[in-house]
């Protein structure tokens, strides 16, 4: 059965990774029409399919369980009620859908089939799971009851118990919707799910992705940590420092805080405990940090919020800027203020001295790609020159030629397997999102009712109070489709800039990912290292960062000043 399961799982992933090189060559071809006049029609659309049906494939990657022993249980059964739900409703909704679609002039229903035989290889892949495949189809079981009409308080309820559980976010919310079936039906949660995938803009989101992963595949990742190291230099802080830099600098880079923190859980704590630093501490460290490439462009966060509120994502990465510079000094001082146990390193002689100026040209020289392609993104936005997703095309044309130059085409095929995974899981985020938002509207969930009256700054820390609690147990994609258009406009309303508004509940929402119950980032960075007490030891570096926060709050030059000048 093992065998039969890697097989599918395998399967499912070079799927994947075809579903991205579709979508990546019809944005090409759509980019290349509009730019030159051809004649070709329907590349996006082909694009938005594709990206619709790799959010169903990348199930597959959801199946099994996670964490703690719970977890390893919860996990199976969550997913097999979820995937079950979503391939009966794939396959009511495909029957459904009549007509054809506009462009293309294919059957409407083919996009609902073949999502739904995505779900189905997920639904093959639990069912060839060993002893979590009774898990699986204990959980598909209770989806083929018939269930009780149950207050949103039990989605609600359901949905938490399952993130608790480190059941992946997409599929908590698909069960938490299914469990309120006096709302929509399977069919229906299916249809919402395709039309919250269906906005362009979205596209720019898996181009980013795999710029990323393009770039890491590459070795930039390898080169980051070697410029930040120089840049540290010799105190006794200095990996502690490089680790924030590394933040700093990767942020330009990937515009994932998941990827941050597992760049930085590989190969900077191991440096730290080495050198000193408690291992809790290095985790707490790599976990704070982490969240600086969500705020930098080119920032998956603010891409999302973005679509979410119908703002320029040039203006909000423009922003990000300037507040990730904020919270990386913040950062920076509270690692400064604990260092590790122990002597400082022996200072150098002038030859050493030398020698060390020579190797940070050649480190700093490495970081030219990059770089380049975040400079030309951010510019061509600003003037006006691409949209975002023009924008992803360049970012990945630049580190697709960095990634074969550097390591080969091989590199680059393992660049797409990795990045359609992370492509789904964010695409399935974001689609199940949709169908949530239905629920809270006809359930009569006002958020937005929590917060004070009052000046804008006032209602502003409300919307941050309420954020990080909302991020303390929700990812922070999920967070900002949810709430973000809701905590938004009563700010903007009390007379708060929509860019800094926007931008200081997004950063709200990410610092959730630091605390308890959940802390997503630090439960990454405690999965990876292994490491117990993570938690207690990112405090003062998690009020570090809220003391930047608040400085975005009081000061509107800090995210603005960048936007106004530009």
């Amino acid at each position: 059965m093992r065998r039969i399961e890697a097989f599918l799982e395998r399967l499912a992933s070079g799927m994947g990774a075809l579903l991205l090189a579709a979508l990546v060559a019809a944005l090409a071809l759509n980019v290349a029409a509009r730019t030159f006049a051809l004649p070709i029609v329907g590349a996006g659309t082909v694009a938005q399919w594709a990206f619709s049906i790799l959010a169903f494939v990348a199930l597959a990657s959801m199946v099994r369980g996670e964490g703690s022993a719970v977890g390893r249980i919860a996990g199976p059964v969550v997913a097999g009620f979820a995937i079950l739900t979503l391939t009966t409703g794939l396959l009511a909704a495909g029957e459904r859908v009549g007509g054809v679609e506009a462009v293309l002039g294919w059957p409407a229903s083919w996009r609902y089939l073949a999502a739904a035989a995505g779900a189905g290889l997920a639904g093959l892949v639990g069912l060839a799971g060993g002893w979590r495949s009774l898990l699986f189809a204990a959980g598909a079981g209770v989806a083929l009851l018939p269930l009780p009409t149950l207050p949103i308080a039990a989605g609600i309820a359901a949905f938490a118990v399952a993130v608790l559980c480190r059941v992946p976010v997409a599929l908590a919310l698909v069960a938490s919707v299914a469990l309120s079936p006096g709302a929509l039906s399977d069919a229906a949660i299916a249809q919402s799910i395709m039309r919250g995938l269906s906005p362009y803009v979205l596209l720019a989101v898996p181009l980013f992705i795999l710029a990323a992963a393009l770039m890491v595949a590459g070795g930039i990742g390898a080169r980051i940590v070697a410029a930040a190291e120089w840049t540290a230099r010799r105190r006794r802080s200095a990996l502690g420092e490089a680790n924030v830099l590394t933040s700093l600098l990767f942020g330009g880079v990937s515009g994932s805080s998941i990827a941050d923190v597992a760049l930085g859980a590989r190969l900077i704590v191991p440096g730290m405990v080495a050198a000193g630093y408690p291992p809790a501490r290095a985790a707490a460290i790599t976990a704070a940090a982490a969240v600086l490439p969500n705020v930098l462009p080119p920032s998956i966060a603010l891409l999302l919020a973005a679509a979410a509120t119908d703002q320029s994502v040039g203006a909000l990465w423009l922003a990000g800027v300037g507040a990730g510079l904020v919270m990386t000094a913040t950062l920076w001082l509270a690692v400064r203020l604990t260092p590790p146990r122990g002597d400082p390193p022996p200072s150098i002689d002038a030859g050493e001295a030398g020698a060390a100026g020579r190797r940070g040209i050649d480190v700093l020289l490495g970081l030219l790609p990059p770089a380049a392609i975040a400079v030309a993104v951010l510019a061509g936005l600003r003037l006006g020159l691409v949209t975002a997703v023009e924008a992803g095309i360049l970012a990945v044309a630049g580190a697709g030629i960095f990634a074969v130059a550097e390591r080969g085409i091989g590199a680059v095929a393992e660049a797409f397997v990795d990045a359609a995974t992370q492509t789904g899981r964010v695409g399935l985020i974001i689609g199940a999102s949709a169908p949530v938002g239905f629920l809270f509207a006809t359930g009569g969930i006002d958020v937005a009712s929590l917060l004070p009256t009052g000046s804008g700054p006032v209602v502003l820390l409300g919307a941050v109070l309420v954020s990080l609690l909302v991020g303390t147990v929700l990812d922070v994609g999920a967070a900002i489709l949810l709430f973000l258009p809701v905590l938004l406009p009563p700010a903007v309303a009390a007379g708060i800039d929509p860019i800094q508004a926007t931008l200081v509940i997004t950063v709200a929402l990410l610092l959730g990912g630091l605390t308890p119950p959940v802390g997503m980032l630090v439960l990454v960075a405690k999965d990876i290292t292994g490491i117990d007490g993570v938690y207690r030891a990112v405090i003062p570096y998690l009020l570090a960062l809220l003391f930047a926060a608040a400085i975005l709050l009081l000061a509107p030059g800090a995210t603005l000043g960048l936007v106004r000048l530009l």
